[in-house]
């Protein structure tokens, strides 16, 4: 097998008997019979007739017609070793690999595909890490690439699989593709438990009769092995002989002076047995999770490879019936009278305008309203018309905002920052003001809950710095997790969702160097140094180090604190950054359990409001400052 390293001019392809010439987007030719590629490709055949019929004179080169092809010459090239029988040429890269497969799905080659599949597999053997499984899922979802996407979520499942965790590679997709593969991982997940369960009921299917062991679990088969079989559904990469082993090992431990315990002297029939079961049912509920249609999977074949929403993994029912019931009434445009232009929606509503007015809301309407109008626009009524990308419903309220009237409020949030994108891409910066007062004012809607990320996401791909700046702080407030993101995970593109990840790991850090500077008592400028001197410490600490009692923090001020403190380190994530607002009341709570010391309850009396004000200002301080 061999790879394409060679420089591209050593792959352009030349056949005996070639008939015609393709041409590749980057002008490389590749001079080939037609007999091969017709019967490889109905897409390409149909291709090749209409350049042949009507015959050409003026194709060149040796008069051979010529088909153009948007692909450039090198994946050509390993595409055709795979038609012509010539030795087989791969593409070097993962991302080029997928290319070509992507191509031969395009143009319909059912069995070129195939060998191509299995030439890779040849060259390149499966992995199971976790990194390259979803640089190749990212790839493949990236070309329509339905099997090669399902096969990397299918080894990702046996991984954990929460933002914190996939941090760095996050921009590696879109966040549609995150979301279906996150939508896969949750259905395998789901009909797994299930079907373990079923499996430990009925005795690992009848394999695990006649043990003796000491305890035995409601599914009459030896506890530790029931709380094994459990695990794999929370955790699939246990599922590993060494893990079984190593879960046999330490109940033998744990149970290595009770004589009643035969569980070591499990047969290694009954092993096999019990581990061919379990392997049936684990592939089997990957099977059971339904993909999508042979018709999808059709129609993909004939679509454009620029895949902006991603394949999906998961058939979901109702899916058609949702879009169908998704479409809204178009708006009634405003009545302007005394028009000078029109202005057309992308959903072809028109509206009627004042030409003096949209040029001196917008510099770009006053200079495109300023070119001499082409000789073949079109008109209606005498009237130039304009095309926009924008829809009827957010122009009409943009065109409200132009006049002395009450102005269109947007339905909700996504739709304001849509409307704010449409001034800031036309120039329009007194409307966008007016836009942003209204929202501050509450007159027009601002996100409520966790539609905060979905404000992100929207406010993030339409360059909206300071509404972006805001929801960053406002997800501050929730879990950040894929249950909270919902359907709104759809709106992120990778490097989006990779840097409000970076964001809040960046408040989570400044929020423990703060609580760590308060566990600081060595000098008088730090503000726990009131607490020092509580006889408690005295009790905790060796007679020989008696004189660090000046500078120990009374235990339940310092639990508190490092709590709080490890709280954030491995929740930052699942649970909201809000220790500002309820340090105060913990702060209470500990020194309650504190009964009976007079120091503490003296400072308190004297500086305890202080201290927690300025704790909770410097808390604030620290979450915010980012």
């Amino acid at each position: 097998m061999l790879t394409s390293r060679e420089p591209l001019p050593n792959l352009l392809f030349e056949y005996r008997g070639a008939d015609f010439i393709l041409r590749s987007r980057d002008s490389h030719h590749l001079r080939v019979p037609k007999v091969y590629i017709v019967n490889s490709s109905p897409v390409l055949e149909q291709l090749i007739q209409k350049v042949l019929d009507p015959p050409d004179d003026a194709h060149g080169e040796a008069s051979l017609p010529v088909v153009q092809l948007p692909e450039s010459g090198a994946i050509l090239h390993s595409l055709l070793t795979f038609i012509f029988p010539v030795t087989p040429l791969i593409p070097s890269t993962t991302e080029e690999a997928m290319e070509l497969l992507s191509v031969a799905q395009k143009y319909q080659m059912d069995s070129v595909l195939g060998h191509i599949r299995r030439a890779i597999v040849e060259q390149n053997p499966p992995s199971t890490d976790r990194d390259t499984a979803l640089h190749i899922y990212s790839v493949a979802q990236k070309y329509g690439l339905h099997r090669e996407a399902i096969q990397a979520a299918r080894i990702l499942s046996k991984y954990r699989m929460n933002i914190e965790d996939l941090e760095d590679k996050l921009d590696m997709m879109s966040g549609a593709s995150l979301h279906e593969l996150r939508k896969y991982y949750k259905k395998v997940r789901s009909i797994l438990a299930s079907d373990l369960t079923e499996f430990r009921t009925s005795r690992a299917r009848g394999t695990l009769t006649g043990l003796n062991c000491v305890e035995f679990s409601s599914s009459q088969i030896p506890r530790w092995l029931d709380d094994y079989i459990g695990s794999i559904g929370d955790a699939i990469n246990l599922f590993d002989l060494v893990e079984f082993n190593t879960a046999l090992a330490r109940h033998m431990e744990a149970e290595s002076g009770n004589s009643g315990c035969k569980c070591v002297c499990i047969s290694g029939q009954t092993v096999r047995n019990f581990w061919e079961a379990l392997a049936s049912v684990i592939n089997g509920s990957f099977e059971k999770v339904r993909a999508i249609d042979i018709d999808e999977l059709q129609l993909m074949k004939l679509t454009s490879l620029q895949a902006e929403s991603a394949l999906s993994l998961v058939k979901e029912r109702g899916d058609s019936q949702t879009r169908a019931n998704s479409a809204t009434s178009l708006p009634e445009p405003l009545e302007v009278p005394g028009a000078s232009l029109i202005i057309r929606s992308s959903d072809l509503v028109n509206f009627r305008v004042h030409k003096p007015v949209l040029a001196m809301a917008s510099p770009f309407f006053k200079d495109l309203l300023s070119l001499p109008q082409p000789s073949d626009s079109e008109s209606i009524d005498g009237l130039p018309v304009v095309q926009l990308s924008e829809d009827a419903e957010l122009l009409n309220s943009l065109i409200s905002m132009l006049y002395p009237v009450r102005p269109v409020i947007p339905k909700s949030y996504d739709k304001v920052l849509y409307l704010l994108a449409a001034c800031q891409k036309y120039d329009m910066i007194q409307v966008q003001s007016s836009i942003r007062a209204e929202v501050n004012r509450g007159s027009f809607p601002a996100p409520v809950g966790t539609e905060v990320f979905r404000a992100y996401a929207i406010a993030s791909s339409k360059g909206l710095i300071s509404e972006m700046e805001s929801a960053a702080h406002l997800t501050l407030d929730h879990p950040m997790t894929f249950e909270t993101l919902g359907e709104g995970l759809r709106l992120f593109d990778g490097c989006a969702l990779r840097d409000l990840s970076r964001f809040r790991k960046r408040c989570r850090d400044n929020l423990v160097t703060c609580l760590e500077s308060f566990t600081r008592a060595s000098t008088r400028l730090w503000p726990s140094r009131i607490w020092v001197g509580c006889p408690s410490t005295s009790d905790m600490l060796p007679r020989h180090l008696s004189h660090l009692r000046r500078r120990v923090l009374p235990s339940w001020l310092r639990q508190l604190l490092s709590r709080n403190n490890n709280d954030l380190k491995l929740q930052a994530f699942t649970q909201p950054l809000v220790i500002p607002s309820n340090i105060r009341g913990e702060y209470l709570t500990a020194l309650q359990s504190h009964s009976g010391c007079e120091f503490c309850f003296r400072v308190h009396g004297m500086k305890g409001s202080t201290f927690c004000a300025e704790l909770e200002s410097k808390l604030a301080e620290a979450r915010d400052k980012v």
